[in-house]
């Protein structure tokens, strides 16, 4: 319980720090998406705990798996990444 709560402010976080990037635009995009880089070691970690006591857990693995979609997508809206949305996205697959 205490590791959804964690999650899930974190991601709310995520979200304060995208409305403040694109109101105000003086933030890089990477530390926008900081929380989320967060988010995926501490989801990994709910997913074994939960694996081990027989839990569902949904929004853990989603979170889990896309920690390289999330710096592709961080990288590619800083520009220091020139790859195509496609490259960018085919991790998704």
């Amino acid at each position: 319980m205490l590791i959804a709560v964690g999650i899930h402010l974190l991601l709310l976080m995520f979200e304060v720090l995208v409305c403040d990037r694109v109101e105000r635009g003086t933030h890089f995009w990477l530390l926008v998406f900081m929380p989320l880089f967060f988010v995926s070691p501490v989801s990994v970690a709910a997913c074994v705990w939960g694996f081990r006591h027989d839990r569902s857990l949904e929004l853990e693995i989603l979170c889990s798996v896309n920690i390289l979609q999330f710096i592709f997508i961080a990288l590619r809206l800083d520009r220091i990444i020139h790859w195509p949305w496609l490259v960018v996205g085919c991790n998704f697959l």
